[in-house]
């Protein structure tokens, strides 16, 4: 998987995410590492909307310890399958959308929450957050009315 249309704000959100499961021995870097990553980026939409319900990114990484690790094996990068899905469906998010030259975490948080398996999903639902509606939210965040979210 290549990463050189990732914004340099993504690529520092992927390897914080790819530290993270590094730190915690985990086989590769999952979906829970993922939206860490994203959300640590203080400058992106989807860390100001997390911070509005009062979710941070220290949140995802102490609940992610309470839960079983993702058992699939990570690519040769190290990424579990549902985050290299992630990272296709930002990669479709800013084509959809249409408003960067490259894929920002913004898009790469669309993608992720457009998931409804896995870890960082895991982690919204002990958070009492529906995903969509953090989906839905960036949307309109970015500028776009909901029907211009892409749709999977």
């Amino acid at each position: 998987m290549t990463t050189k249309d990732l914004s340099p704000r993504a690529l520092e959100a992927l390897e914080r995410a790819k530290e993270l499961a590094h730190e915690e021995g985990s086989p590769c870097c999952s979906t829970g590492h993922l939206i860490f990553g994203l959300t640590a980026d203080h400058l992106s939409l989807g860390n100001r909307i997390f911070d509005d319900v009062n979710i941070y990114p220290e949140m995802f990484r102490d609940h992610l310890k309470k839960l079983p690790p993702e058992t699939d094996a990570g690519d040769d990068e190290g990424l579990h399958p549902l985050t290299v899905l992630a990272l296709k469906r930002g990669r479709d998010a800013r084509k959809k959308l249409g408003d960067s030259k490259v894929v920002t975490t913004d898009h790469v948080m669309l993608g992720l929450l457009s998931i409804q398996e896995g870890s960082a999903y895991e982690c919204l639902r002990e958070f009492s957050v529906e995903p969509d509606e953090i989906a839905k939210e960036l949307i309109e965040a970015l500028g776009f009315e909901i029907e211009a979210r892409p749709t999977w």
